[in-house]
């Protein structure tokens, strides 16, 4: 793939995926919890997980440890919508593999039919 088509590839997705809203929670996470949404437990100002639907469409829920101490463990960023390292990846049932980056999936290179889920995504499918 040359520099110009990944770049124009690039740039679609930044289009078309949408943003991420991020809401912090104190006490558990909803029952019923919205698509495109990174919500952040958080008790006397400490954050030590997150969940969100996960983003392919299959409607799983993805629960993320943020207390180092434990594993596995992601570290959220606050800024610019929210940023999670490492990657998320669902080894098992739909194999999802992004990284969530300034609010927004980002689907990593192993993944088939991004711009396609980013679409479905952003349709709230």
């Amino acid at each position: 793939m040359t520099n110009v088509v990944r770049h124009a590839l690039q740039r679609m997705r930044s289009i078309i995926g949408p943003r991420f809203s991020l809401v912090e929670v104190e006490d558990d996470f909803p029952a019923i919890m919205r698509k495109r949404t990174l919500y952040v437990l958080a008790e006397d100002g400490q954050v030590w997980a997150a969940a969100m639907t996960c983003p392919c469409g299959c409607k799983a829920i993805l629960h993320l440890n943020l207390l180092a101490d434990q594993r596995p463990c992601w570290h959220l960023n606050l800024r610019d919508g929210g940023s999670l390292m490492p990657s998320v990846w669902r080894k098992d049932h739909c194999g999802a593999h992004f990284w969530f980056r300034e609010g927004r999936v980002h689907w990593t290179a192993d993944q088939r039919n991004t711009l396609w889920r980013d679409l479905q995504l952003r349709l709230g499918r």
